[in-house]
């Protein structure tokens, strides 16, 4: 059953986040400000009609914006979690400054759940302290390991994964090394996940001979750690075994690092 005073919290939040006063959204939607108001208090619901605008207003699904049901069980954090995710996939459909500050918001609030994951899971107020002040931002455990800092670095391996492992074969390692080389690492930090790099930026960029980039090229795009994107004419991070060349990056992140940091961590 929808809960009408969550709905009017999230309605209320979503208008915030976009730097939007009740009267900003009641002219977009067609409605008075009064109603805004009634609809954010949970005085009443807005028809379907104003829900589809409202919707189009805030650049949320409408189905997102009517899920509130809440049980306290894991699936019940799951799946706000994964609301979450949705809202802020959503944010990401314009390109302009509002969506541009709900993405930003949002994806520091996933940021946060990751450090209250940690914290959580060591269940010892005076460890955390001292770990935050070490800079030992990591769990290892009979789950696995996790670890990760301010910086951008986050990682969690479960330790089942070891029971599924085979051996790499010969191309495995050709690609890893190639991802580790000089050049490897150089390319793979010009390219994005979300925007494709054209190749006259990266034989601007990268100091290589052109044949060893296509070298490159050829062995990733093969391999799927990168992909070529027809439409716009560049490469981009593949999202199917583009995680290896991400891993390796960190890897020499996590080695060429002594500290990890988790600056909005208080001790209470």
């Amino acid at each position: 059953m929808l809960d009408q005073k969550i709905f009017g919290e999230k309605l209320r939040n979503h208008r915030k986040s976009l730097g939007l006063t009740q009267e900003d959204v009641a002219v977009r939607v067609g409605v008075s400000a009064q109603a805004i108001s009634k609809w954010e208090a949970g005085d009443c619901l807005p028809d379907c009609f104003n829900l589809k605008a409202i919707s189009d207003v805030y650049n949320i699904s409408a189905d997102v914006l009517l899920e509130t049901e809440s049980v306290g069980d894991v699936d019940a954090v799951a799946n706000k979690i994964e609301q979450l995710c949705t809202e802020f996939i959503w944010s990401t459909a314009n390109n302009d400054r509002y969506n541009s500050n709900l993405r930003f918001e949002m994806g520091e609030d996933l940021w946060k759940m990751w450090k209250g994951i940690y914290f959580a899971e060591i269940g010892n107020k005076q460890q955390q302290k001292e770990s935050k002040q070490r800079g030992n931002l990591h769990i290892t455990g009979a789950f696995g390991q996790k670890i990760w800092d301010d910086a951008g670095f986050a990682c969690v391996v479960k330790s089942s994964m070891i029971e599924n492992m085979g051996m790499y074969g010969k191309e495995t390692v050709e690609v890893i090394e190639a991802i580790s080389s000089a050049e490897g690492q150089q390319l793979i930090r010009l390219l994005h996940s979300d925007k494709p790099t054209p190749k006259s930026e990266l034989v601007e960029k990268m100091n290589v001979d052109v044949s060893r980039l296509n070298e490159l090229l050829l062995l990733f795009t093969e391999n799927l750690v990168i992909e070529y994107i027809v439409p716009n004419g560049g490469y981009v991070i593949s999202g199917h075994h583009g995680m290896a060349a991400y891993m390796v990056l960190a890897a020499m992140y996590v080695l060429n690092k002594g500290k990890y940091e988790v600056s909005q961590y208080v001790s209470e």
